[in-house]
C-alpha cells in the first residue's frame, strides 16, 4: 500500500502534464477567450448580401482590435444543418472577421436554389467583402480574403478561388465533387436518398433535379481539374471518412503533381460533419490561418 500511493501521485502528475502539453499545442483561439478590448470589441451583426435581386440573410462576426482584419468567407453545405458556428467563433478569436450567409432559396432567403445560383451567390458575397464602403465600415483588409467551405460549401470555395486569383487562400473541408456525384451508380443512389430527406429548407428544386444539373456540368464542375488554378495560393484540404474522401485525395494528388505553392492536407477519422472531432477541426483551420499571417 505504501508503494501504491506514490504511483497514483505520479500517474496524476503525468495526466496533469499531458493536459498542459495539450493546452500548449492547441491554438489559443480554440480554447482561450480573448482579452477585453473596450475600444474595439468583437461583435456580431445581422446583415444582408445582395445577389441577383435577392437580399441574402447573412451574419458577420467582427474581430476585436484596431485596424483592418483579414476576413474569412465561411460557406455552408447543403442544406446547411451543420452551421460550423463553433468554427466561426474560433476564427474570430484568432483575429479574423467571418461572413456566413444563406444561399438564395434556402432557410427562408428568397429565390430558388440551384448549384449554379449558389456559385453566383458566393461571387456576390466576395464582391460584398471587397466593396470599399464595407471594408471601411467593418475594418476589413480586402487583400486578406480567405474562402473556407464545408461539403457543398467546399465545392463552392474551390470554384470561387479557381475562378478568382485575388482570393488569398482557400480551405476545402470534406468538399463534395459535384462533377462526379453521378459517376458511381451505388454512391449516387445513397447520396440521392440522403438529399431527398434533407432538403426541407431548400426551395424551388428537388434532389433529382440537382443531380441532373450536376450531370450537365460533369467536366467543368470536377474540382480535381481545378488543381492548376488553385495551387497558385495556399490551400488547405481537410478530409473525413465519408463519400467525398476519394475525390479529396484525388484533388490533393493533383495539387502535388502540379507543384502547389503551399498545400496542407489532413484527414480526420470522423463523419462528414466532424461530429466527434469539432475541436480537432477548429485546431487544423486555426493553425493554417496562422501560417497566412507569417
Amino acid at each position: 500500500m505504501r508503494n501504491r500511493i506514490p504511483a497514483l501521485v505520479l500517474l496524476g502528475l503525468a495526466w496533469v502534464g499531458y493536459r498542459q502539453l495539450q493546452a500548449q499545442t492547441m491554438p489559443k483561439a480554440v480554447i482561450t477567450d480573448q482579452a477585453e478590448d473596450k475600444k474595439f470589441p468583437p461583435g456580431v451583426t445581422g446583415i444582408t448580401v445582395a445577389s441577383h435581386g435577392v437580399d441574402m440573410d447573412a451574419t458577420l462576426y467582427l474581430a476585436s482590435g484596431q485596424g483592418q482584419h483579414g476576413t474569412v468567407l465561411l460557406l455552408l453545405g447543403l442544406p446547411g444543418y451543420e452551421t460550423n458556428t463553433d468554427l466561426a467563433q474560433s476564427i474570430r478569436r484568432a483575429g479574423w472577421n467571418v461572413l456566413m450567409f444563406h444561399y438564395r432559396g434556402t432557410w427562408g432567403t428568397a429565390g430558388t436554389f440551384s448549384f449554379s445560383s449558389a456559385i453566383e451567390d458566393t461571387a456576390a458575397a466576395v464582391q460584398f467583402l471587397r466593396d470599399p464602403a464595407n471594408t471601411a465600415k467593418y475594418r476589413m483588409d480586402p487583400r486578406r480574403l480567405v474562402v473556407v467551405g464545408h461539403s457543398m460549401g467546399g465545392f463552392l470555395a474551390g470554384y470561387e478561388a479557381s475562378h478568382d486569383p485575388a482570393v488569398a487562400a482557400v480551405a476545402i473541408i470534406s468538399g463534395v465533387n459535384l462533377g462526379r456525384i453521378n459517376a458511381n451508380p451505388d454512391e449516387q443512389e445513397t447520396r440521392l436518398k440522403r438529399w431527398e430527406s434533407n432538403l426541407h429548407p431548400v426551395k424551388g428544386t428537388t434532389a433529382p433535379e440537382l443531380f441532373a444539373e450536376a450531370k450537365r456540368h460533369t467536366k467543368d464542375w470536377d474540382y480535381v481539374q481545378w488543381a492548376d488554378a488553385l495551387g497558385a495560393r495556399p490551400v488547405l484540404l481537410v478530409g473525413a471518412e465519408d463519400q467525398n474522401k476519394a475525390d479529396m485525395d484525388a484533388l490533393a494528388l493533383g495539387l502535388r503533381q502540379m507543384g502547389a505553392v503551399a498545400l496542407s492536407h489532413q484527414d480526420v477519422s470522423t463523419d462528414h460533419s466532424f461530429s466527434d472531432h469539432r475541436i480537432t477541426l477548429q485546431a487544423i483551420v486555426i493553425e493554417w490561418l496562422e501560417t497566412l499571417n507569417k
